[in-house]
């Protein structure tokens, strides 16, 4: 009995075990491998994420504060509503203009300086990556506090990672005839109004696309794309002008 244990225990272990536990560990090792470089590419996709919401945010905040306070869209001219999907992403340049108007109600008109001007120009620049950056111009005949200097100027980038961008305001439809031309005091021409379909001068559309910025995210070949719609209105409306 004693002879047949030591007999077994001198065996060792076969070549068939030594390959099937080698399997087993590369199956280990490979399944570690894919889930750790899972986890990597989520995280990286997370950062993208946050660095294209980052993004999306500043710009919104600004914008949407810049056009709610302001009285006149200068720069683009408003297109019918047909044209809108005609439009193309502008290029590196201009974007937009918006105006403010203030009364310094210490002028009296009809001097031209009681009215007190300040204009925004939003413009795109390239980028090394190939985005472009969102460059805020203000010049504004206000000063920033009592007593201050003004005019003045300042240049500030909003955000990056712009890939394109559209800004449009719409016209409002053609008139159109009555319905009913046998009425004297019935009109025979119908406008409509501005809030019937969301057109008009005083709203301002915009369209905007945001990529993942950096040289390695420019070498993608599909990198992270996000497109935000909306649509902001002015508040103001021209002071010194007759309706």
């Amino acid at each position: 009995m004693l002879r047949r244990l030591l007999r077994r225990s001198s065996a060792g272990i076969t070549l068939v075990e030594i390959m099937i536990g080698f399997c087993l560990f590369l199956l280990l090792l490979l399944a570690i491998y894919r889930l750790f470089f899972a986890e990597v590419r989520s995280i990286r996709v997370a950062l993208e994420h946050i660095g294209v919401n980052e993004n999306a945010r500043l710009f919104f905040s600004q914008f949407a504060n810049d056009v709610r306070n302001s009285n006149r869209v200068v720069f683009p001219s408003p297109v019918v509503r047909e044209a809108v999907s005609k439009l193309i992403s502008t290029g590196e340049g201009k974007i937009c203009t918006f105006e403010g108007q203030a009364l310094d109600f210490e002028v009296k008109p009809p001097d031209e300086e009681f009215l007190k001007l300040t204009t925004i120009d939003w413009r795109l620049v390239k980028a090394k990556d190939g985005t472009f950056d969102l460059v805020r111009d203000i010049r504004s005949d206000v000063p920033t506090k009592p007593g201050g200097p003004a005019p003045w100027k300042a240049t500030r980038t909003v955000c990056g990672g712009v890939k394109d961008m559209i800004v449009y305001t719409e016209i409002r439809r053609p008139v159109r005839f009555g319905s009913v031309p046998g009425l004297p005091l019935k009109s025979f021409l119908v406008t409509e109004p501005y809030e019937t379909d969301g057109t008009g001068p005083y709203l301002v559309h915009v369209q905007i696309s945001f990529a993942k910025q950096g040289e390695v995210a420019n070498q993608r070949r599909n990198p992270a794309v996000f497109q935000f719609r909306s649509c902001f209105s002015l508040r103001g409306r021209p002071n010194g002008v007759m309706p």
